[in-house]
């Protein structure tokens, strides 16, 4: 690079190339033609130099003004964003879709066209494609396709996330079937899991289960299985419920075409013989559809239908399971509000085990929100929230006949102990780690494991 600076030529760039690897690629788009004869006879004299030429654009230009001419003669809007939603390139077909010149349209957000479109879900670390999204930009339905741009070094991490590219279609048949909106899926603590399940397994062909309690969302999941799916960006969505599923409607099922997505929520309250004959007719090949269907538990199906979708089953964690994430619940609740909640009406929502799950928690924050701008306040406080005193039923009085309270508590503090050791399993188990679960200090923790006499190994037995 001496030979370079000697002649005061600005090198912007480089890179090796050829068949073999044997080429070197400099970059210099300010080289004058006498500078380049002067240092091509001194690049002559450097050993293993055999030729040297002189080229107008480097691989990695050509490729990039390739993909750019591709993109100008692509009929459709294509068009790529950051992790902050602001647009980086898109074609000459965006910029018409959006109504802005070619030149303006990269560094603007992507919401100011599509208002509708959840960006920030899409941008949240959801690491699969989505397909078939419905939007509509100055009066034209499109259908948009999302193909997230990971990282290499880590695909399939959250922190892989480096953007995404939008294919948008324009929507043909407007007298089509009203897609479902975009769900939102919440994907904080254990429900996590779930969610990075849901990416997996949607695409697949085989019939899918999702399962959960009552107000945990099994609808919402269902109907982001759509979107996860190549399906949404070809075929149609059907739903049904189970408590309608009869013999009319298996029929429907099997004349279905095989590019359809078909749910069918709560499949645990239809007819037994209906699950049986639907289990039947999925074994024998003789329903197409991709089939996602919601329940209760697996343990609540017939057995056949239980049988056939064991292998592939999403199981939705019950909101009193995730409290330490229940704050970002809310948070994700009131976001579109001007009200906050204070930190003693946070705990008081998290004392309770919401047998119905986001369903009540939701309805609890809208009479609380309602309260609020009655009298005119901003925060959400205890007094605001709906909550009568809770009347739990616990089964301390059969099973500790006999026991004083101390030996009582002395059996559920062990049994808590034991269960968080199998959670953290072996080389996680720290007395600082355990007593960080549990709100204590590190030595109470190690005086409890001593007195129990509680070790990792111990635990599993």
């Amino acid at each position: 690079m001496s030979i370079f600076s000697d002649y005061r030529v600005n090198v912007r760039s480089g890179e090796i190339g050829g068949v073999s690897g044997d080429k070197v690629y400099l970059s210099a788009p300010d080289l004058l033609v006498a500078q380049y004869q002067s240092i091509e006879k001194s690049l002559h004299r450097v050993r293993g130099v055999r030729q040297v030429r002189r080229i107008e654009l480097i691989p990695s230009e050509r490729r990039h003004f390739e993909l750019d001419t591709l993109l100008r003669h692509v009929s459709y809007p294509v068009l790529s964003v950051d992790r902050d939603g602001f647009i980086v390139a898109a074609n000459q077909a965006a910029a018409r879709a959006f109504g802005v010149s070619h030149s303006q349209v990269a560094g603007m957000a992507l919401q100011r066209f599509l208002p509708r479109l959840q960006l920030a879900e899409l941008l949240r670390g959801i690491t699969a494609p989505r397909y078939g999204f419905p939007v509509t930009v100055r009066g034209q339905e499109f259908v948009v396709d999302w193909s997230p741009i990971a990282l290499a070094e880590a695909p399939g991490a959250v922190a892989s996330l480096a953007g995404a590219v939008l294919t948008m279609q324009a929507r043909e048949d407007s007298t089509a079937q009203v897609a479902p909106p975009q769900q939102i899926l919440w994907d904080l603590d254990r429900r996590r899991e779930s969610c990075l399940w849901l990416q997996q397994m949607a695409p697949l062909d085989e019939p899918l289960l999702i399962c959960g309690e009552k107000g945990t969302g099994k609808s919402t999941f269902a109907r982001a299985a759509y979107y996860l799916s190549p399906i949404a960006a070809r075929g149609q969505l059907h739903e049904y419920a189970g408590m309608d599923f009869s013999q009319r409607q298996l029929e429907e099922l099997k004349a279905m075409p095989d590019d359809t997505m078909v749910l069918l929520d709560d499949v645990d309250i239809a007819p037994a013989p209906q699950q049986q004959a639907l289990a039947d007719c999925i074994l024998r090949g003789r329903i197409r559809p991709r089939l996602v269907f919601s329940a209760t538990s697996l343990a609540a199906l017939a057995l056949p239908l239980r049988q056939l979708l064991e292998p592939q089953q999403i199981t939705l964690p019950p909101l009193r399971a995730m409290r330490p994430a229940l704050a970002g619940f809310i948070g994700l609740m009131l976001e579109d509000s001007a009200v906050a909640l204070d930190s003693a009406a946070v705990h008081a929502l998290a004392l309770r085990d919401w047998p119905t799950n986001f369903a009540g928690l939701s309805d609890c924050l809208s009479a609380a929100l309602a309260h609020v701008q009655g009298r005119g306040g901003a925060t959400v406080t205890v007094e605001d929230l709906p909550l009568a005193p809770a009347n739990e039923q616990l089964p301390w009085r059969d099973w500790g006949r006999g026991l004083t309270l101390s030996e009582q508590m002395e059996k559920v503090e062990r049994a808590i102990l034991v269960e968080l050791l199998e959670t953290l399993g072996p080389g996680r188990h720290s007395t600082r780690e355990l007593a960080q679960r549990l709100g204590i200090s590190h030595t109470a923790v190690a005086n409890k494991l001593r007195k129990f006499g509680l070790s990792p190994g111990q635990a599993a037995r």
